[in-house]
């Protein structure tokens, strides 16, 4: 994925409210939190031409629908989807989750979570593209397939050119606590290469039994991973960063969760960091109300960076705008 997204003139009128001229455009459009206000779990977003594109997790066919935005602000459903009855993996049965589309050389590479039909295990896939909007065409096989579940795969290149993965793998008799993993890629993003790397496990109070949903991006010479930790249908859910000088070990958690439940928005996680114009944002999804049953809408908020190092998204809580 492209981390660095383009959004000119913008401007905080009010919590969760912004102003937008778009890429390349020169009409202000107002907004405010959820950006996109329907089922929309686990968003990844990437920027190709001047067009954004999301896709979030389903469960079922077709899975992964195609949203794309000028201005991250009004999306709109493609009608497209990564994978429906006619192109569906051929190893896999349903649990599709998880999604991101990343641009690997001249193609596009969507990585996912779905549930093997043969072991019943969630593995990681791959499917590839020639434009971001389809089609795609899957690997066959899993990427990724263990003695355990495996799951919330994200892409990731150094600046050094040397593409990475990070994945969630699940916990085991003899790994009661589920780590997140990295390992280095091939050129083409679709084979992984030497041994993977445990990066974080959960440790901390607030994050329950398993973190989860992992991102990195790169700051001044720092790998910052963001993920989540808690159960993702109550509202203690959270979002959660570490940092290393190494993008495969060492990270250090910060002690708290960098966003948590507000009077609003409950359970906020899996986001997706993107810059816009020199600041930086998070899409994420979160419950509204109670009802941790119903939707998981797409939220967008702020985040700054302490002189600490550390960063800060609002007060620690999603907007709540009128």
């Amino acid at each position: 994925m492209r981390r660095c997204i383009e959004l000119r003139r913008t401007a905080r009128r009010a919590s969760g409210t912004w102003y937008s001229s778009g890429v390349g455009g020169s009409r202000a459009v107002a907004y405010q939190n959820p950006v996109v206000a329907e089922n929309c779990p686990d968003p990844g977003v990437l920027l190709d031409g001047g067009t954004y594109y999301m896709v979030s997790t389903t469960h079922v066919l077709p899975a992964f629908p195609i949203r794309t935005s000028t201005d991250l602000v009004n999306w709109t459903h493609t009608g497209s989807f990564v994978f429906t009855a006619e192109n569906k993996p051929v190893w896999a049965d349903d649990h599709f989750w998880a999604p991101e589309l990343h641009r690997v050389g001249d193609r596009y590479i969507a990585y996912y979570t779905a549930r093997h039909l043969r072991t019943n295990r969630l593995c990681i896939g791959a499917a590839v593209a020639p434009s971001p909007g389809g089609p795609y065409r899957d690997m066959g096989e899993p990427l990724i397939s263990d003695q355990v579940a495996v799951l919330d795969p994200t892409f990731f290149r150094d600046d050094d050119g040397q593409p990475y993965l990070y994945w969630k793998a699940d916990a085991s008799p003899s790994s009661p606590s589920g780590p997140l993993c990295v390992q280095e890629l091939s050129s083409d993003g679709l084979e992984l290469l030497g041994t993977r790397s445990e990066v974080a496990r959960n440790n901390r109070g607030w994050e329950g039994r398993l973190i989860e949903a992992p991102w990195i991006v790169k700051r001044r010479g720092m790998y910052y991973l963001f993920y989540s930790g808690g159960t993702y249908d109550t509202p203690s859910y959270a979002l959660g960063v570490a940092r290393s000088d190494s993008p495969i070990g060492g990270f250090q958690k910060r002690g708290d969760p960098v966003l948590r439940r507000g009077s609003r928005w409950k359970g906020p996680g899996h986001g997706s960091l993107v810059t816009l114009e020199g600041n930086d944002y998070i899409l994420y999804h979160a419950w509204e109300g109670e009802q941790f049953r119903d939707i998981r809408q797409c939220l967008l908020d702020r985040v700054t960076w302490g002189d600490d190092g550390w960063p800060a998204i609002n007060d620690g809580r999603p907007s709540e705008s009128a």
